[in-house]
Parts: structure tokens; C-alpha cells; sequence
């Protein structure tokens, strides 16, 4: 299995808030169509974000890596404090 976590920090909690449901609304659906996914969570704790993906073939997280975190800073960049930062880690 392999995970891609995925962490922001938000420029005030409002827009943290804001940043889960586009995450949700934009993220998740791109997720959830890649073959293998197992399931995703979005945390939030002030303005700090969490998201972790798991997918049970390694290809799928991988290859959707680069297209969700392109999209992710994109669609995030103007509610942000720190850039997001990415890892891929295999359980």
C-alpha cells in the first residue's frame, strides 16, 4: 500500500476551512477514481491541514501524485501561509 500525505499551513483558520472543502470538492473526486483507492482524510487543527491518501497498487498514488499536487497548489495557492508539501510513502 502506499500513502501520499500531504501538508499546508493556511493563513488563518477561515481559510483553512475553506481549503478542506475545495480539497474535498476537488481533490477527493480525482482520488476516488484512480484505481486502488482505499480512502482518504482531510484533517484540520487551526490552520494547519493534513491529507492523507491510500491507494493499494503503488502505480495509482504515484501517478496521480504530480496531477493532484499540481492542481492542489494551484486551486490553494491564495489561501496559503506555506506552500504545500508532499510525500509518498509506502506501507
Amino acid at each position: 500500500m502506499i500513502a501520499r500525505v500531504v501538508r499546508a499551513t493556511a493563513r488563518s483558520e477561515h481559510e483553512a476551512r475553506a481549503m478542506v472543502a475545495r480539497w474535498r470538492d476537488q481533490i477527493g473526486p480525482l482520488e476516488r477514481s484512480q484505481p486502488g483507492f482505499r480512502g482518504g482524510v482531510v484533517l484540520r487543527e487551526g490552520p494547519d491541514l493534513l491529507a492523507v491518501s491510500c491507494w493499494d497498487d503503488p502505480t495509482a498514488g504515484a501517478a496521480l501524485d504530480p496531477r493532484s499536487v499540481t492542481m492542489a497548489r494551484t486551486a490553494f495557492a491564495d489561501l496559503l501561509a506555506k506552500p504545500l508539501s508532499c510525500r509518498l510513502r509506502t506501507l
